[in-house]
């Protein structure tokens, strides 16, 4: 196991499993945990002994998005200034991870948090998790969810998360497609460690050949950067009364 201050990377019999781990602020995003994430898994990318990937968080709870309070700390973090950079790495060293990712959503995954959610091959949901895009209440953009959005998902899903900014809880996730199974909230991480056992156990030559085959005519880098412009546009307009 290798431990960083955020982030656990645990590699077991062909399965890696990667745990947020700030459970004292439900695992809320920050720079440095951008990092260590990017960091695992570009160090699982390059293990031929690893199959698939878990990636859940600690304590119960998936990740309730960025965290504020530190955000907006005073003095300011110094980490703030690299910190899009930092997210943008993480995400991409998820979409470049050869082999499947199945993400255990327990609790929460709101806005940051619901774009790693999101950034899962395959999602494992709980009765009452729910995911939330919820930017919209909030004046913002959400360029890492729509890049994701468009990415994996229809345009009529992508509406209804973005456009409403409501929860979707895991009936609703299953509905329109995001999670491929709904539990029990508490056999979540287990089912979830489950599936990914159940792909790490396949040959891994088929398993990579599989998913590099899926990613043929993928558009995730011309996405992101086309989300990041018009969002950047957008946001710049003056508002009309």
């Amino acid at each position: 196991m290798s431990a960083g201050a955020n982030v656990l990377l645990n590699i077991s019999e062909g399965l890696a499993t990667v745990t947020l781990q700030r459970p004292e602020r439900r695992n809320a995003l920050v720079g440095p945990l951008f990092d260590e994430l990017a960091a695992a898994f570009t160090s699982l990318s390059q293990n031929p002994e690893v199959n698939a990937v878990l990636l859940h968080g600690a304590q119960g709870a998936f990740c309730s998005g960025l965290d504020l309070k530190e955000y907006n700390a005073d003095p300011p973090p110094p980490w703030l200034a690299s910190s899009a950079a930092s997210a943008s790495a993480a995400h991409k060293a998820i979409y470049a991870c050869p082999v499947p990712v199945v993400g255990a959503l327990e609790r929460f995954a709101i806005n940051g948090g619901a774009s790693l959610a999101l950034a899962c091959d395959l999602l494992v949901a709980g009765q009452g998790a729910y995911l939330q895009v919820a930017e919209i209440k909030l004046g913002m953009s959400a360029p890492l969810n729509l890049t994701w959005l468009h990415e994996r998902f229809s345009l009529a899903t992508a509406q209804q998360l973005v456009l409403t900014g409501r929860k979707f809880f895991g009936p609703d996730l299953h509905r329109l497609g995001i999670a491929l199974e709904v539990v029990e909230d508490e056999q979540v991480l287990t089912q979830a460690t489950h599936v990914a056992r159940e792909i790490a156990q396949c040959p891994p030559q088929g398993t990579r050949a599989l998913k590099a085959g899926l990613a043929v005519g993928s558009s995730w880098e011309s996405h992101r950067k086309a989300v990041l412009e018009v969002s950047q546009q957008a946001l710049s307009l003056p508002v009309q009364n």
